[in-house]
């Protein structure tokens, strides 16, 4: 699959936009400038002093959500090499688990936590396990530089073999290599395919890509022997195949070409490759090369053509499962290895979204289903590839939770002559015509968020609020074209979908109103976005991590990621994108005018969306608006893009008792 940074990859140095001119003094890349440390620990205290006022509904929701965790279906374990793993947090602590099978005893492969005690952050990468070895990666500060560590499983000693790479790792299987992406010292682009003798910790660059908007990944094949190896900008790629075990690439596959994309999987001595050569994703197959040689798209044989394209594929050695979409709905199709359709079945069903999980080995022929609505918990299915059969295997049950008290529709709002979608769920007896809407957006790389069930959301339909998901364009929820009609020169549609989103929620079921926004990182553009078209519109937001400066940002040509991003925000090296880009940028349009209260909340050490984004927008809020707030800003300084999982359900409960506080005093004013 493609490998992109999202959001807007890793930014090292600005120019600075002219809205927040006289606050550009809040960027310190170094993080350790005192002068802007004090700023930030002032705002923070600025922040935990409004929230002392509303302490209470943090704690009750907390409590809410501990009450209402119910019973957790048992989640299926991941299958490889014969054996089912699990990476499982219990009491706070990560722990790798494995078994023979659901009815074997658990046996404890790795225990995590005498190092994530060491730190206030700590998150694991990539896992992988061969013999007595694990390789994984992990991150100690949420900068997203990750360390790869071996394990030898006998004795318990741990080494680090190499620092400032990606996430993702592979292992040979005869255990003699460990594969990594090295980034770039200053940028973080990752750029070098390194192999590492385990044994000597010898390391050697196999593959590395100099042309700065390219960005290097792996994933492993279905052949375990193998790895397919990648370098792609936004619309065209480039693969080799690995030999894990020889640690020898091939050629190319196919030279790279402009637009062009294709992603190749192996199994039974032949290459199956997703491309969009003809225009839409077809599947192909062809023999595979020997080292050092490229394989001819004339050799390139059509296995599968879809009237809509072919989504993704997976391959197992019962045969090849390939989904599609018609009606923005997806069927999971099964093919035998000369291209006979065996079985289709739709993957969602009953109103609910649905996504392939926790997939199973090329010999395990498992594949596993996750499905969910806002007011449905989540359901664990089965489908196997050679039995052509599907089962269900465990669903969350939540005790004095009953679907039936609850709504779950998708309604269609008008936005400049196209219609858009919105995701909303309500309580029935909670809802009056001035039920306040909360609504939620991201809208960017063609990702489509799906509605899910989770206990925080169920917290807030049962005080009365309507929870809603504006799919606007610039996401995928209607495909590629849904995509591009709501990026670059065009993302200006993905902000006017949103504000037409909330004016028509506004006045949902003949009601009148409040609407409160969430966004996070891309999502913040598209709030901070559509609260500058309509200060009024709105009765509060938080943003997380959010990407608001976006001209600043995309302004340096000599940083790698802004490149490969610009067909996703612009590119302001051309005038006529450069004035699109001006048109929506948060920042550059922040005016005169009453802006609703804000909680806007960043990490330290992000290098996705560095933290002066957020800090710089806020100052410049509360130095313009013609209201009184509050604009609050929060810094965790041991996080960056994500936080650490051990805090983000409080930090999620500080947010939504935000939002219930202004409901609450919106409520006592009227």
């Amino acid at each position: 699959m493609k490998f992109s940074y999202v959001l807007l990859g890793l930014l090292a140095t600005f120019l600075p936009s002219v809205a927040a001119a006289s606050f550009d003094w809040l960027r310190d890349d170094s993080r350790q400038d005192e002068r802007v440390l004090t700023y930030l620990k002032q705002q923070n205290r600025k922040t935990e002093e409004f929230q002392q006022g509303y302490e209470t509904v943090t704690q009750s929701l907390l409590v809410q959500w501990e009450t209402m965790s119910g019973e957790k279906g048992d989640e299926p374990w991941s299958i490889k090499n014969g054996q089912e793993w699990n990476l499982v947090r219990r009491k706070g602590d990560l722990v790798l688990l494995s078994r023979a099978d659901k009815n074997a005893p658990e046996n404890v492969v790795y225990d995590f936590s005498s190092r994530q005690a060491k730190h206030q952050y700590f998150k694991i990468g990539q896992w992988r396990v061969q013999g007595n070895s694990l390789l994984f990666t992990q991150d100690i500060e949420g900068s997203e530089q990750y360390t790869a560590v071996l394990a030898d499983l006998r004795y318990g000693i741990t080494r680090e073999l190499i620092n400032n790479v990606a996430n993702e790792v592979l292992l040979s299987p005869n255990g003699k290599f460990a594969f990594v992406v090295s980034k770039d010292v200053k940028t973080h682009r990752p750029y070098q395919i390194v192999r590492i003798n385990t044994q000597t910790n010898v390391q050697e660059v196999l593959w590395q890509e100099d042309k700065a908007d390219w960005l290097m990944s792996f994933y492993p094949a279905a052949d375990a022997r193998f790895a397919l190896v990648q370098s792609n900008n936004e619309s065209t790629n480039e693969q080799r195949i690995l030999d894990l075990n020889s640690g020898e690439l091939t050629a190319s596959l196919r030279k790279p070409e402009s637009g062009t994309e294709y992603y190749a999987d192996i199994a039974q001595g032949r290459v199956f490759i997703n491309s969009n050569l003809d225009g839409q994703f077809d599947l192909f197959e062809t023999m595979m090369p020997e080292t050092g040689t490229s394989t001819d798209v004339s050799d390139w044989k059509l296995f599968l053509k879809s009237e809509n394209g072919v989504e993704q594929f997976y391959l197992y050695d019962a045969g090849l499962v390939a989904l599609t979409k018609r009606d923005n709905q997806t069927t999971i199709s099964v093919y035998s290895y000369d291209g006979k359709a065996k079985k289709s079945l739709l993957l969602e069903s009953g109103g609910r979204v649905a996504w392939l999980s926790t997939l199973g080995d090329y010999h395990s022929n498992k594949i596993r289903i996750r499905s969910m609505s806002m007011t449905t918990p989540p359901l664990w299915e089965e489908f196997d590839v050679k039995a052509l059969t599907k089962t269900n295997l465990s669903q969350d049950v939540y005790h004095g939770f009953s679907s039936q008290d609850y709504v779950s529709q998708r309604i269609m709002v008008e936005s400049h002559g196209v219609e858009v979608p919105v995701s909303l769920a309500y309580r029935k007896d909670k809802l009056s015509d001035n039920a306040p809407v909360v609504l939620y957006g991201y809208g960017a790389y063609g990702f489509t968020m799906k509605p899910y069930f989770m206990p925080q959301t169920v917290s807030l339909l049962g005080q009365g609020v309507i929870y809603a998901i504006a799919h606007v364009r610039g996401g995928g929820y209607f495909g590629a074209d849904w995509h591009e009609q709501g990026r670059g020169v065009l993302k200006a549609n993905s902000i006017n979908d949103f504000t037409a989103a909330a004016q028509a929620l506004k006045h949902f079921d003949g009601g009148e109103r409040d609407v409160y926004a969430i966004g996070s990182s891309a999502g913040g553009t598209l709030v901070a976005g559509s609260i500058n078209q309509a200060p009024g519109l709105f009765a509060g937001a938080v943003m997380k991590v959010p990407f608001v400066d976006v001209v600043a940002s995309m302004s340096d040509t000599t940083l790698p990621l802004t490149a490969q991003q610009y067909g996703e925000w612009g590119n302001p090296t051309l005038p006529a994108q450069l004035k699109a880009m001006q048109a929506y940028d948060p920042i550059l349009n922040i005016h005169k005018d009453a802006y609703p209260p804000m909680l806007v909340q960043v990490g330290l050490n992000d290098q996705r969306v560095p933290y002066w984004e957020g800090a710089k927008y806020l100052a410049q809020i509360s130095s313009t608006s013609e209201s009184t707030g509050p604009y609050l800003l929060q810094t965790d300084f041991h996080s960056g893009h994500r936080m650490d999982p051990r805090q983000a359900r409080e930090q999620q409960a500080k947010e939504y008792a935000f939002l219930l506080s202004l409901i609450k005093t919106s409520k006592a004013e009227h």
